[in-house]
């Protein structure tokens, strides 16, 4: 290649370099951003631009004391030199953890220098969120490298080496979630290939379901170079959650735990719905859905409750494994068996009692008869008819009641006036 092509070509590839500088630095920005944020509205405030809002050092003031607890010096003043002295005393403080910083004086950040503002940031990040321990940032990177690799082993087409292309599609996230989350994670359905689909999925349910902020975006892979300190702070979070990868034995005795406390809320809520139904009243009730209740009260017994006993003998049986297992501390269960047993014999009781009951409203429905002559429905309703034939609002019960005294009535009258005749004609 000639000097003069040469030349021609290094405009170009600075021109490259210079972007994918500003593509990391945007991201950085943004992710920084919304780190920050994450503590800030623990005490009402937030900030919209990076450069701009740390200048007076107020806020750097907040972040710091919310990040380790302690008070520092504050000015409240909003000329230079207050502004100048809140970031010192922020400089001073860090210096006194043993943290080092590089080159940043505090004008740099009262005049907002981009670079050095970035800088900053990064070093409270690496110090205080992803090594915990200022003392030893030096392995941090490390440290969290180490636990991702742990967090993926055994991941089909996922290996994790570093904290760019390792993550790009998405895969590694996916995993790492489903390593400590296996019921929020389909991990089988995900497709190495369908990477925006993969880093939406992991940034959607980390967020829905585990309360990680979302600091990363989808465009954020999408750029050549990945920004390795935005993958590293987003990835802090779930270390800071996870800190422990458990092994296979961990991993199998939580999914069995996991299990028996599903099951155990399943029966718990199916024997809670069930009693509040067997104890509502059937008297009175209208023969077409008083037969209905006969035929859901049937099926209750003859289909639902053998199965509910087996998962009831199923558990009892996992709950005495749970009491002599050596990892007794691994297996947690949120619902006792003891709270199980009450409200079965709950139930059973109230079962026993609603079939006594139905026996007695049959029998009582049993005994009442219809007297129309057109209503050949042997059992008639306690208050109407519901044949069509019988036109008559009520049953012959009332009215046949009604008739008879009308009856008595004009007998009576019929007496009364034959009485009063025997007298006229005596009298004549």
């Amino acid at each position: 290649m000639t000097a003069a092509v040469e030349e021609e070509c290094e405009p170009d590839v600075l021109h490259v370099l210079q972007k994918s500088m500003n593509d990391r630095s945007a991201i950085q920005k943004k992710t920084f951003t919304k780190w920050i944020n994450t503590y800030l509205i623990k005490v009402g405030q937030t900030i919209e631009d990076l450069y701009m809002d740390l200048q007076d050092g107020n806020k750097l003031i907040t972040l710091l004391e919310i990040l380790t607890g302690d008070r520092l010096p504050r000015e409240r003043g909003k000329m230079r030199f207050h502004k100048l002295q809140n970031v010192e005393n922020c400089l001073a403080f860090l210096k006194r953890k043993n943290i080092k910083l590089v080159n940043i004086r505090n004008d740099d950040i009262v005049d907002g220098n981009p670079k050095l503002i970035l800088g900053l940031i990064w070093t409270i990040i690496l110090n205080f969120e992803i090594s915990h321990d200022p003392e030893s940032q030096a392995s941090a990177k490390a440290n969290l490298i180490d636990w991702a690799k742990r967090a993926c082993r055994g991941y089909k087409g996922v290996e994790v080496r570093n904290f760019t292309t390792s993550f790009k599609n998405g895969m590694a996230f996916n995993a790492i979630i489903h390593r400590f989350r296996p019921d929020i994670i389909d991990y089988e359905k995900l497709i190495p290939e369908n990477a925006e689909e993969n880093l939406e999925n992991a940034f959607s349910v980390a967020e829905e379901e585990l309360g990680i902020p979302r600091l990363l975006d989808v465009e954020d892979f999408l750029i050549d170079e990945l920004d390795e300190k935005s993958i590293m702070t987003y990835l802090s979070a779930f270390n800071r959650m996870y800190s422990k990868v458990p092994t296979e034995e961990e991993l199998a005795i939580k999914m069995y735990s996991d299990r028996i406390n599903s099951d155990a809320k399943k029966l718990l809520t199916w024997l809670k719905t069930n009693i509040d139904r067997l104890e509502k009243r059937i008297y009175k009730m209208e023969p077409e859905l008083f037969e209905k209740y006969k035929e859901d009260l049937q099926h209750l017994k003859e289909e639902e409750l053998p199965n509910k006993l087996e998962l009831k003998e199923f558990l009892a049986d996992c709950y005495k494994n749970i009491e002599s297992a050596e990892a007794e501390d691994s297996l947690t269960t949120d619902v006792t068996m003891d709270k199980l047993n009450h409200y079965w014999d709950a139930f059973e009781r109230c079962l026993a009692d609603k079939e006594a009951c139905v026996q007695n409203e049959s029998d009582r429905a049993s005994r009442k008869y219809c007297d129309r002559k057109c209503c050949n429905r042997k059992y008639c309703n306690r208050k109407s008819c519901n044949r069509k034939c019988c036109n008559k609002k009520y049953c012959n019960r009332k009215v046949l009641q009604q008739k008879v005294l009308l009856l008595i009535v004009v007998v009576i009258d019929h007496i009364s006036d034959k009485h009063q005749l025997c007298k006229i004609s005596a009298q004549n």
